[in-house]
This record gives structure tokens, C-alpha cells and sequence, in this order.
């Protein structure tokens, strides 16, 4: 007769508590010997020479490596004959390929679990119980101890998460990997480590799959209708065109073929818009919901039937990003599909089920999980406009990742900076953070943080501490900090006396620090405030007549200095792809005084930059003081030659490839500037701007001209870039369409993403004017002549530096020599 499981697990308990430690070495010398099956996997023979070398720096006590041996004190490393006669072996079944048991069976101690990867996480495991840490790929903690005592245990394992990756530079160190139990892609882990959770391609991959180098030329209906044009630049695939799942299919089997070694193949969107909207592809999300991912993931399903015929063991990943981020009403992810969701808008500050910002993100990760039990996270861990600047989100890490396990959520991509000299802020102690809570979410994420300070900077650790505590009350919500929100791109408006506190802090914890190595730790950590330091140094200013920042000598001496610093550390980039080269040389380019012409009528007050792409920099109301222009952060790329209203070239609307303006001739009038230059495609442009004096409002007139012997594609835009001045609640845009019909709409409601985007084309253009209103407030009233107008495009954010941007774009032409284009356009404000 059986017992309950109740009282069976009791008794055990029982026993264990009752049963004497195991002594594994005493004064340098041990009696155990570490067993290997004869049919032990790669990564179990490494686990014992792991587990050997360990024990020997714990201990003094080097014990023998050897195969099939019983006996009374061994250590058992996985299955084997041994465990097999003695009834302790471990079915895979039980703990999956990355799970493990660790137990003591009287003076025996059996380790086993997966072949490919448990039995050496159960190693490692075994390892962190005597007091093993392995903070950063060269900083790590063993414990000597003359007497190693193991009490009685009995411990089941398996990882929270299937797939783990950490994707900073520092994190992809094979042994830091191996040791932390992490298997992601970019680590460098080979066999005898158990390998990895491989892709091939690793994302953005249908131009991959489809290359329209390849076939646009014959088959552009294989690309994206984009405004009633098959494009390819800037574009997605036509998903609905039979013949692009054929060669998709194709293509994906080529690759599994090709690339055996990886587990998941990517068939993803690129990075950018540019969805389909041919009538089979818009009926497809009309099915869907409305959702863009409804053609996506009926396409990636497809193709993952197909594998799944041929490739049972292999996966398919696609993305829930951006435009896609949304689910659809209908269609579900194949068994062997993982959707990777992914929170490119969120606040990275606070836990997410916390913060109003990303309440449309908890929507769309509950509807997901709905539909879905193999969801990954691509989740973001820095700021990739800045990878040095101070980036307090272990609050949120520790949060969230036990969120997405609640959730249902089977991997985790957490994107940090990934350059090739690392450097980034805080980047090892958030990977090794991150290892913990991907293993275990239950993992206590504030005495990781303590170990590691502790760990890594000795001494010095406890003022550190004040330095992390320091960061996170930036962000913390009230009454504990701030409360600001943290983005993954822009700078952060930290509190003015933030650096000169944290600067003290580090100069603390450098007096404190016991050995060079140890300072230079600090002096790494500290490159966060003197980055943060320079960038506030470059805000320019306008004296006069000239627009530069205070001190331009001083400047250039401290990002000497600091480039100079970021070299002995060997990092190369502070930024997503870009180079620090490239970042000096744009320093020395930009970081120059610009003469500013002033434009005075009526009520308003322009000054314009002729070196800044012809932009104005400033239109104030002069009776308020209120400036409708947004004043860029210095932090913002190609600062200064940001924000303000200009225009510019592009070769359609689309493109980001702008063909810099270089206004040459200035010709200044009472109320008017005419600005005259040429363009680095060749085209010659003219300016020209007035203050109506009895209205208050600018007029712009710009003409473009091809003065070349060829054609050339172009799309003229009027751009303005404004300040929208706080409650996003109240603001919003109106219009009366070309066909009739009349828009109104609030730009954000609570709930909805921080961001957004319109673009209105044909009959729903707005019929010569539309307006940015807020309620209770005036509006900024912009008129233009309506056949000049092809397309009108407004973007906002309140992330970061928040904006309103409206945009007036001409007809996309393929300019003849002597044709033109003209644009012209009226700003006012209206009460």
C-alpha cells in the first residue's frame, strides 16, 4: 500500500534533515573521485573538469576524473551504468535538456540532468551552493575553505525561460555564458558548453529570404504597394502573393539545409514601415482585426508548415514589432513558430504593469499570451542613442521578467550594447543580474546587485551602492524618486545637481578602492557622468548674432579627453552603429560657431540659420515669449542641425537618404530672407521666407530646380518640428478633407502608445489648412497651396525630447533638366 505524496515527501524531508553533511575534501586531501558515464555527452565531460578544477580552488584537493567506477564517495556527473545499477539515474523526461537533479544519496552525490546542457547547469549549480560566483568574464569569487561540507540534498531544476540571452558584448564570454547558464545566440558557446539556442538569420530578414536586388527588376509585385507604387526601398513583401511563399519556402529550406548547426530560423520584417497594402493584403488584415500582424504570421505559418514536414526539430521565429505589434483576431502561431513581442515604446523605468506609459504594451503581451504559449520577449536594456549614459532599469528587470513568466512567456532577448569593445553602461552587472532572474524569476534581484558590487569593487562597494541608489531615484516613482520615465533612445532629463552628486559618490569609491584594478572599475563606471557632463556642455546658445555652445574650447578639450579614456577601454562605439571614429569626426564638424539672421514682423520673431540646412532655430510670438519651435537636446543626432522648420530634399517620400541643402547666397529685406543654394544632387534651390507684418504669420516660398543635363528623383518637404508644451491629453489636429469630410481627432488617449503617426494622401488630404489645436488654447494654424501638396505626414512622441512634427510634401517627381517644383506654405496661430 502506497502512502500519500504528502507524507512520502515529508518522510524524505525527514531524512535529509536527519542524515549527516558529506565531507568532499578536509585539509587539501579527498577520498571522492568525480564518475563519467563511458557514453557522457561534451558538455558533461567539461562539467567534470569544471567541477575538478573548482574543487581543487576551493579545497586544495585535486579528485580524479574517472569513467563507470563505483564506490561509496563519488561524485556521479549524469547517467551512466553506475547510476543505472544504483537506481539514481535521472530520465530526461523528467527535467528536459537544460533541467538537472542534485542530490545526495548517503555519502554518494549524484549530478545529472539534460545531456545537452542540465548536467553541467546542475555542476554549476553545485558550485554557487559552496560559494562560486563568476561576476564578469575575468571577476569572479571562490571560496577557500580547509573543510568542504555538503549537507544532505535533493533538488530538481529546470530554467524558467527556454531560450536566455543577456545580448551585451560582456555577456558573450563562452565560460561566463556556460557559468551563469545562459544560451543565447551571440554567446560563444561551443559544444563541449552545451552549445546554444542558434539562429540563422537572426532577424529583419525578408529582403533575406526575397532579395529584391534578386527579383524587383521582374517581379516587383513580389514587394510591398506603398502609396500605390511597388517599392522595394524602405518596403516589406507582398505576404498575400503565392509566388513569394513559394520562393519563401524555398529559400527558408535552403537555409536549414545550409546552416544545420542553428535551432531557429528567422523569417521576420524588416526594420523599418512600409507594410503592403495591395486589396488581397488589406483584405487579409480587414479579416484579422485590422491587425498588420494578420498577414505577417498567416505568411510565417506557411512556410513553417512546410519545415514542419521536412524539419520536425527545427523553429521558425518571426516579429510582433512595430507595426506588427498588435495580434490578429483569427490566425495563430504554428506549434513550431515563436513570435518574438516586442516593447520598442516602452518605459523602461518602472515595471510595466505599473506604468501608465505602457499600458498598450500590457494589452497587447495579455492578447498575445492568449494565443500563444511559445511567445518570446525581444526586451530593451539601454540606450541606444547613447550606450553610456546613466540607464537605471533594474527596478523594471526585476519586475518584469517574473512578469513574463506569469505571463506564459517562453524566451527572453534582452538587447543591451552589443559593440565590438562593449563599454556599456553598467553592462556587466545588468547581464549578471539578468542571468539570475532568466534561471530562476524568483532569484532575489537586490542581493544579486549586493553580491556583485561586493564582488566587484570590494572596498569600494558600499559607495557604489549609494551611486546605484543615486541613479534610481532619477526614475523611482514618488515618494521614493522622481518618478521620470526612461527611454530607449533620446537623452534623459536627469536632475541638474544628478551629476555633481554622483561625481562625488565616484570619487569616493575611488579613494576607497584597495588596488588599481578595483580603481579602474571605478574610472569605467564613472565614463557614465562625464558623458553625461559633455553632452549638457554642447547646448548651444544664442548670443548676438552667433548660435554656439558657452565654452567651444573647453568643449572640444573635454571630448578629447574622454575619446582618449574611451580608448584605454577599449570601447569603440557609444552609440548603435556607429563607429567612435565616425563620432569625432562629426564632433569637430558640427561643434562650430553659426551665424543667426533675424527675421522681425508683426507679432512673431524668426532667426534663422543659413549653415544649419537654411532651418529656423527660433518663432517666437513676441507678446508671450512662446517659441513654437522645439529646441533640440544636444544629445539628439547631428545636433545642431536638428528640429526647428526648414526644408529639405529626398528622392521620394520615403527615403531617409536626404541630399543636404547648402545655402551659398543670403539675400536679407526688411520682414524677408531669400536663401540660394544647391543641393547635393545637383538641384538648385531657392528660399524664400516673410513675416506678415499685419497677420503674424510666415510665409514660405521654395522653389527647386533642375539646372542639370539629367533627371533626377525628388520629393521637396516643408518640415516643422514643434514644441507641443505638455498635456498630450488636450492636444490634437483638425481639418476638413478634399473630399468633404471633416477631421478631428485627440493625438493620445491614456492607454494608447506614447507615439503615433498620420499621413493623408488624395481625397484625404487636408483641403489647404489643417490645424494642431489644444483645448482651451490656441491653435498653430498651417495653410498651403493645395496643388503644390501631395501628401501631408504628422509624427509625435512623448518620449524623451516629445515633438509634434508636421510635414508638407510635394508630388514625388522625376525632374526633367529646367522642370521645378514649388511648395508654399503659411504658418499663423489663431486664438
Amino acid at each position: 500500500m502506497c502512502g500519500s505524496p504528502l507524507l512520502v515527501g515529508l518522510c524524505w524531508a525527514a531524512c535529509l534533515a536527519a542524515a549527516a553533511p558529506i565531507e568532499l575534501a578536509r585539509d587539501g586531501r579527498s577520498a571522492y573521485k568525480i564518475v563519467l558515464g563511458r557514453a557522457a555527452s561534451p558538455s558533461e565531460r567539461h562539467a567534470a573538469e569544471e567541477l575538478q578544477r573548482y574543487l581543487e580552488e576551493i579545497a586544495g584537493a585535486r579528485l580524479p576524473i574517472v569513467v563507470e567506477e563505483g564506490g561509496e564517495r563519488v561524485i556521479l556527473i549524469g547517467n551512466s551504468g553506475v547510476t543505472d545499477r544504483l537506481g539514481l539515474s535521472v530520465p530526461e523526461t523528467q527535467v528536459g535538456a537544460e533541467g538537472f537533479r542534485l542530490r545526495t544519496a548517503g555519502t554518494r552525490l549524484v549530478i545529472a540532468g539534460g545531456r545537452l546542457r542540465g548536467t553541467m547547469y546542475g555542476v554549476y549549480t553545485l558550485l554557487e551552493k559552496l560559494g562560486c560566483r563568476w561576476f564578469t568574464a575575468e571577476v569572479s569569487r571562490i571560496p577557500k575553505l580547509p573543510v568542504l561540507r555538503l549537507h544532505p540534498i535533493d533538488e530538481l531544476q529546470r530554467p524558467a525561460f527556454e531560450y536566455r540571452e543577456p545580448f551585451f558584448t560582456e555577456a558573450f564570454d563562452a565560460d561566463w555564458a556556460a557559468r551563469n547558464k545562459v544560451n543565447g545566440n551571440a554567446m560563444r558557446l561551443d559544444e563541449r558548453r552545451g552549445g546554444k539556442v542558434a539562429y540563422y538569420p537572426f532577424v529583419h530578414s525578408f529582403y533575406q529570404l526575397i532579395p529584391p536586388e534578386t527579383y524587383f527588376a521582374e517581379h516587383p509585385e513580389y514587394f510591398s504597394l506603398i502609396d500605390g507604387k511597388r517599392r522595394h526601398q524602405r518596403g516589406q513583401l507582398c505576404l498575400s502573393n503565392p509566388e513569394v511563399v513559394k520562393l519563401g519556402t524555398r529559400r527558408l529550406l535552403g537555409w536549414i539545409e545550409q546552416h544545420p548547426e542553428a535551432t531557429i530560423y528567422s523569417v521576420s520584417q524588416n526594420d523599418w514601415e512600409g507594410w503592403c497594402e495591395c486589396e488581397c493584403c488589406r483584405q487579409i488584415e480587414q479579416e484579422e482585426g485590422g491587425a498588420h500582424s494578420g498577414p505577417v504570421l498567416r505568411f510565417v505559418n506557411a512556410l513553417a508548415a512546410e519545415v514542419e514536414k521536412r524539419h520536425p526539430d527545427k523553429l521558425i521565429d518571426t516579429l510582433a514589432y512595430w507595426y506588427t505589434e498588435t495580434p490578429p483576431a483569427k490566425v495563430r502561431p504554428r506549434p513550431n513558430v515563436r513570435v518574438r513581442l516586442c516593447p520598442i515604446g516602452a518605459c523602461q523605468a518602472h515595471p510595466y504593469e505599473r506604468c501608465p506609459m505602457n499600458a498598450y504594451f500590457m494589452k497587447n503581451l495579455r492578447a498575445w499570451s492568449k494565443i500563444t504559449s511559445q511567445l518570446y520577449i525581444w526586451h530593451y536594456n539601454t540606450n541606444f542613442s547613447h550606450y553610456l549614459v546613466p540607464f537605471p532599469d533594474f527596478d523594471e528587470l526585476a519586475a518584469d521578467i517574473p512578469m513574463y513568466r506569469r505571463h506564459g512567456v517562453a524566451g527572453l532577448f534582452l538587447q543591451g550594447a552589443y559593440p565590438k569593445g562593449g563599454g556599456g553602461e553598467n553592462a556587466e552587472l545588468r547581464s549578471y543580474v539578468m542571468a539570475r532572474l532568466l534561471w530562476d524569476t524568483q532569484a532575489d534581484a537586490e542581493a544579486a546587485v549586493t553580491e556583485f558590487l561586493e564582488g566587484v569593487y570590494g572596498k569600494a562597494a558600499p559607495t557604489m551602492r549609494d551611486y546605484f541608489e543615486l541613479m534610481h531615484r532619477q526614475v523611482r516613482e514618488p515618494p521614493r524618486g522622481a518618478g521620470r520615465h526612461l527611454w530607449i533612445f533620446g537623452m534623459p532629463d536627469y536632475a541638474p545637481e544628478f551629476p555633481d552628486q554622483a561625481r562625488a559618490l565616484l570619487g569616493r569609491a575611488l579613494a576607497a578602492a584597495e588596488d588599481e584594478a578595483v580603481r579602474n572599475r571605478v574610472r569605467k563606471a564613472a565614463l557614465s557622468i562625464d558623458y553625461l557632463d559633455l553632452v549638457r556642455a554642447k547646448e548651444f546658445r544664442l548670443a548676438g548674432s552667433v548660435y554656439a555652445p558657452a565654452d567651444l574650447a573647453a568643449l572640444r578639450r573635454r571630448f578629447e579627453s574622454l575619446a582618449a579614456e574611451l580608448r584605454r577601454f577599449g570601447i569603440t562605439s557609444i552609440r548603435e552603429g556607429v563607429e567612435l571614429a565616425s563620432e569625432e569626426e562629426e564632433f569637430r564638424r558640427r561643434m562650430q560657431p553659426y551665424r543667426i539672421l533675424t527675421l522681425d514682423g508683426g507679432g512673431l520673431r524668426a532667426e534663422l540659420a543659413p549653415e544649419l540646412s537654411g532651418r529656423l532655430i527660433r518663432l517666437v510670438e513676441k507678446a508671450t515669449g512662446r517659441d513654437w519651435l522645439r529646441r533640440p537636446h544636444p544629445g539628439e543626432r547631428a545636433y545642431p542641425d536638428v528640429a526647428g522648420l526648414g526644408v529639405f530634399l529626398y528622392p521620394d517620400w520615403h527615403s531617409r537618404s536626404r541630399s543636404d541643402i547648402r545655402f551659398e547666397e543670403v539675400v536679407e529685406r526688411p520682414g524677408e530672407l531669400l536663401l540660394a543654394g544647391k543641393a547635393a544632387n545637383g538641384l538648385r534651390v531657392q528660399h524664400r521666407l516673410r513675416l506678415e507684418a499685419r497677420r503674424s504669420e510666415l510665409e514660405t516660398e521654395t522653389v527647386v530646380e533642375n539646372a542639370t543635363e539629367r533627371a533626377i528623383e525628388a520629393a521637396l518637404v516643408w518640415r516643422a518640428d514643434t514644441d507641443p508644451g505638455g498635456d498630450y491629453t488636450r492636444l490634437g489636429i483638425r481639418f476638413r478633407r478634399r473630399d468633404g469630410g471633416r477631421v478631428e481627432c485627440l493625438l493620445w488617449r491614456p492607454g494608447e502608445p506614447p507615439w503615433g503617426s498620420q499621413a493623408h494622401t488624395g481625397e484625404h488630404l487636408p483641403d489647404g489648412e489643417w490645424a494642431l489645436f489644444r483645448e482651451g488654447d490656441s491653435d498653430a494654424r498651417l495653410r498651403f497651396a493645395g496643388g503644390e501638396v501631395a501628401r501631408t505626414y504628422l509624427s509625435w512622441t512623448m518620449r524623451a525630447q516629445p515633438r509634434v512634427v508636421l510635414e508638407l510634401w510635394s508630388a514625388e517627381r522625376r525632374l526633367a533638366p529646367g522642370e521645378r517644383i514649388q511648395l508654399r506654405a503659411r504658418w499663423s496661430r489663431t486664438d
